[in-house]
């Protein structure tokens, strides 16, 4: 643990979960800005809290207002700050352009558009030691900009560099290494890090200077090491529920027909074709359908709507929803954590925050690497059947130049519609699924 408190400014902070894992590790949060007024009202009852168990320590500045509405020079001054003084920037900005659910606009979607030059503008203003992104893994191979995938065929023409997978990514890294950043990504597993929870997101280090910061390695589930941690262990000892979203007749009486660890697969054939609709007929496992949680293992990803027949968040024994404090606790959230609005509102701040847990061991690793200016170089990431067939760890990294091209490092081979096909130095291992 780092004994020395080192600073940050936390960006799209919504409920807190990054800036809490983060302060467990020793960091000290000065600023956060939020646009989101519930989240706002989330942080603002965590800084009470903080006040409560530290009163000596100064509270951060919680800014409610878009990070394009919020002048970063401005802030810096009001900081108190010299530029290149921070030590770290932090957060995932909006996921939506990138998740794999939703069209995948990239820089065309007016969110990314608006926020990702904004971010761009934070880093030339604070000039940090250190940034950490987090974001959905969608956002490794996103296009720059977006084909409808009715014209991603012969009769559509070749794809541009900026229609190929993973040009945003490309995009954004040679942004960051024109500041002088050594930037790595890859893939983490929250489950690896003591969360009771599978959840793959996109995370990129990225370090002042010409030596890279890899992403932490595994504390969990590996041969010897702790097993996972199980929802059991997430949420047995709770001690109150607190708000739980409620199912319909209709879809009560379907979970009353499935065991724990069961899904669609557990009901009478009629009865999966009458519930399921056209989504019975579509390919792939459809595991998510009429789920119903197990006791012994982690939770799938917690998301913003508990009762959804397709994600849904079914207790393992009870024909009810997680609750707002159970899902709180499978995102590794603090005993006791408050937030605010209404109950849908609560919900959906816990299903996209970053799991306290994960932010704390991101949190350790930069905080070792920033005394030490030394870490391993990973191997290349292995296959992990057990988390939706992702490869989980460092993908690659890139080291800047004094101008373009910088230099990329692959540590996985890719398909060749991924930018990264044209890039030398890639690994040897088969094709990684992005």
């Amino acid at each position: 643990m780092p004994t020395q408190r080192q600073d940050f400014v936390s960006l799209f902070s919504g409920a807190g979960g990054l800036d809490l894992g983060l302060e467990s590790a020793g960091w000290r949060p000065l600023a956060q800005v939020e646009c989101d007024a519930d989240a706002v009202g989330t942080l603002k009852l965590a800084a009470l809290r903080r006040a409560e168990n530290s009163p000596d320590q100064a509270p951060p500045l919680i800014i409610a207002d878009r990070i394009e509405e919020c002048d970063p020079a401005k802030l810096r001054k009001q900081l108190g700050l010299r530029k290149g003084q921070l030590t770290l920037i932090a957060g995932g900005p909006p996921c939506q352009p990138f998740t794999t659910h939703g069209l995948r606009q990239a820089l065309t979607d007016r969110r990314a558009a608006e926020v990702w030059p904004t971010y761009l503008h934070y880093l030339d203003e604070f000039q940090p030691k250190a940034i950490l992104i987090e974001n959905v893994d969608g956002l490794l191979s996103a296009a720059l900009k977006h084909r409808p995938l009715s014209l991603r065929n012969a009769e559509g023409g070749i794809l541009t560099f900026d229609e190929r997978k993973g040009s945003f990514l490309h995009w954004l890294l040679n942004e960051l290494a024109d500041r002088g950043y050594t930037a790595s990504w890859g893939l983490a597993e929250a489950a690896d890090y003591g969360v009771p929870q599978k959840r793959q997101r996109a995370i990129l280090l990225g370090i002042k200077g010409k030596t890279p910061c890899f992403l932490p390695k595994p504390k969990f589930g590996q041969p010897g090491q702790d097993p996972f941690r199980t929802l059991k262990d997430a949420i047995h000892d709770l001690d109150s529920l607190g708000p739980v979203q409620p199912l319909s007749p209709r879809k009560q009486a379907v979970y009353e027909k499935i065991p724990a660890g069961g899904n669609w697969r557990d009901l009478p054939l009629d009865m999966q074709i009458s519930t399921m609709g056209k989504a019975f007929e579509a390919e792939g496992g459809k595991s998510g359908w009429w789920r119903r949680l197990s006791w012994d293992s982690p939770t799938p990803t917690i998301l913003g709507m508990p009762d959804h027949s397709s994600t849904a968040l079914i207790h393992p024994d009870e024909a009810r929803c997680l609750s707002i404090n159970e899902c709180a606790a499978a995102q590794s959230f603090p005993a006791g954590t408050q937030f605010a609005g209404k109950a849908r509102s609560q919900y959906q701040q816990i299903g996209n925050a970053v799991p306290p847990l994960l932010g704390k061991a991101l949190g350790e690793h930069i905080s070792t690497f920033l005394k030490t200016r030394k870490d391993e170089i990973p191997a290349p990431p292995p296959w992990r059947r057990t988390s939706a067939n992702r490869r989980i760890g460092t993908h690659g990294w890139v080291m800047p130049r004094d101008s373009r091209p910088h230099s990329f490092n692959l540590k996985v081979k890719v398909r060749p519609d991924h930018v990264w096909s044209s890039i030398s130095g890639g690994g040897n291992e088969e094709s990684a699924l992005f």
